[in-house]
C-alpha cells in the first residue's frame, strides 16, 4: 500500500510541478510553496518546535499551543505549517495580534513525497514535531520518524468515517500511527479507535479538546448589539443552527415552519459548516417557502416576513450563538460526528443536537440538563417550544452549560505537561 501511495504521489509530483511554476509566473505561488522549503529560517541553534495544522480551525489550535509552549519555554523557536493559504493567513494574523512574535515562522506544508518532506525537514531542523488533530500525511510522519524527531499528536480525534477509511488501509495506518510517540485525544471514544489501530494504550492520553481553553463567555458579547448588527429584531426569539450539514437543513426548515405556527416573531439563523453549500441551503429554504436574508448583505433593517438569516460569512458562528435564545449543533442529525457543543454551552445557550453527536462534553451536557437529544425535525420543534415556553427550564439549561464547560478547561497545560514528562519537547 505504501508503495502504491508513493507511486501515486510521484505521478502528482511530476504532473503538478510544471503547473506550480507556471502559476508562480502569474503570481499564484501556493503550489510552488509546497515544493520549496521555506527560505527565511533562523540560523540559530535554538530548540525548534514544528507544529503542523490543516486549515483555519486547526491553525487556531496550533497558535494557542505555540503560545503555551512559548510561555513556558521562551527560548524555543516555533514554526507552524498549514495545508491551506487561509490557514497560513490565520497564523500570521494571530501572531500580529499577539504583539509578542509567538511564532518564529510559518509556511505552507510540503507535498507528501519523501523527496520533498526530506528537504523541508533538513531546512527547518526541528527538535520536536507536533501534529494538530489527525493530520496524518504518511511520508511527512515517516520522514520525521526516520530523522529521529519525536512526534506528538495533540487534540487527536478519529471520526467514524475516518476510522472506516483507516481500517481499509489498516496495515499502512497501523505503521504510521505507531511512529507517533504520544497521542493526546479528545475523548475515550477516539482513544478506543486508535487502540483498534494497535496503538499501545500507554502512548494514548485522554486530555480533552484544546479548543475548550479558548471558549468565550457570555460577558464577552453584547446580545442586543449583535442582533442590531445582524438585522434581527431585538424582541424576537432567536434560534441558531450552527455548522449544519447536508440533509439537516431540510429537517430544520420543516421544524421551523411548525415553530412559526406558534411564534411568528421567531428568527432562525443558519450557519452551514461549508460555505460552498450555500446554493443548496438556499434551495431548501426556497422550496420550504421560507424567505431569508444573508449576512453578507449587511441588512440592518429586514423586511417584514423574513424569519431566516443565513450566515454566509467566515468566523461569525460564535457571535451568532451569543445572541441566541436556543441553539442546534449541526453534523449530528446525520452521520457526521457532530461539531463542538461546548461553544454554545460556554455562552449559556440552551441547545439541542442529534444522535450522531460524538464530540467531547456531549454526554455531560445531556446528563447535566444543558442539552436535549433530538432525532428529527419534529422532536427539534417540540424541544424548542419547551425551551421557549418554560422560562425555568431555559434558565436551568443556561446555568448548566457553563458549569460543564468549566470541567474541560486546562487542556493546553495538560497536553504540554504530558509532552514534557515524556521528553518530547
Amino acid at each position: 500500500m505504501i508503495a502504491l501511495y508513493t507511486l501515486l504521489m510521484s505521478i502528482v509530483l511530476i504532473a503538478v510541478y510544471p503547473i506550480a511554476w507556471v502559476g508562480a509566473l502569474f503570481g499564484h505561488t501556493y503550489l510552488l510553496k509546497r515544493f520549496r522549503a521555506p527560505g527565511d529560517m533562523s540560523e540559530s541553534k535554538s530548540h525548534r518546535v514544528w507544529i503542523h495544522a490543516a486549515s483555519v480551525g486547526e491553525a487556531g489550535i496550533a497558535f494557542s499551543l505555540a503560545s503555551e509552549i512559548k510561555r513556558k519555554h521562551p527560548q524555543f523557536e516555533i514554526y507552524i505549517s498549514t495545508v491551506t493559504s487561509t490557514g497560513l493567513a490565520r497564523i500570521h494574523s494571530l501572531n500580529e495580534l499577539s504583539g509578542e512574535s509567538t511564532v518564529t515562522g510559518a509556511f505552507i506544508a510540503p507535498i507528501d513525497h519523501p523527496l520533498i518532506t526530506g528537504k523541508f525537514i533538513a531546512r527547518v531542523k526541528p527538535s520536536s514535531f507536533i501534529l494538530v488533530e489527525t493530520e496524518l500525511w504518511p511520508w511527512l510522519v515517516q520522514s520525521m520518524h526516520s530523522s529521529g524527531i519525536p512526534i506528538t499528536m495533540v487534540n487527536g480525534k478519529l471520526s467514524k468515517r475516518s476510522f472506516r477509511r483507516y481500517m481499509i488501509a489498516r496495515s499502512v495506518m497501523k505503521r504510521i500511527v505507531n511512529m507517533i510517540s504520544l497521542i493526546c485525544v479528545q475523548s475515550r471514544t477516539f482513544a478506543k479507535r486508535f487502540m483498534m489501530l494497535d496503538v499501545p494504550h500507554e502512548r494514548i492520553e485522554i486530555i480533552g479538546n484544546v479548543k475548550f481553553d479558548g471558549l468565550p463567555e457570555a460577558a464577552d458579547f453584547d446580545s442586543a448589539e449583535i442582533r442590531h448588527d445582524f438585522g434581527i429584531p431585538e424582541r424576537a426569539k432567536v434560534f441558531v443552527a450552527g455548522s449544519t450539514r447536508p440533509g439537516e437543513e431540510m429537517e430544520l426548515a420543516r421544524s421551523f415552519l411548525r415553530i412559526l405556527e406558534v411564534r411568528q416573531d421567531t428568527v432562525m439563523v443558519i450557519a452551514p459548516r461549508h460555505l460552498s453549500r450555500m446554493p443548496e441551503v438556499e434551495k431548501v429554504l426556497n422550496d420550504a417557502g421560507l424567505p431569508y436574508w444573508k449576512r453578507s448583505g449587511g441588512e440592518k433593517i429586514v423586511a417584514p416576513g423574513k424569519n431566516v438569516l443565513i450566515i454566509d460569512t467566515m468566523g461569525e458562528l460564535v457571535t451568532a450563538f451569543a445572541c441566541a435564545d436556543a441553539a442546534f449543533v449541526g453534523g449530528s442529525l446525520r452521520d457526521f460526528g457532530g461539531h463542538n457543543p461546548l461553544e454554545p454551552a460556554a455562552l449559556g445557550i440552551p441547545m439541542m443536537f442529534g444522535p450522531y453527536m460524538e464530540q467531547t462534553g456531549s454526554k455531560e451536557l445531556l446528563s447535566e440538563g444543558a442539552a436535549i437529544l433530538v432525532h428529527d425535525g419534529d422532536e427539534l420543534s417540540e424541544a424548542l417550544n419547551r425551551i421557549f415556553e418554560n422560562d425555568e427550564k431555559s434558565r436551568r439549561m443556561s446555568e448548566a452549560g457553563p458549569a460543564v464547560v468549566k470541567r474541560f478547561k486546562g487542556t493546553l497545560a495538560r497536553t504540554l505537561k504530558h509532552m514534557e514528562n515524556r521528553r518530547l519537547i
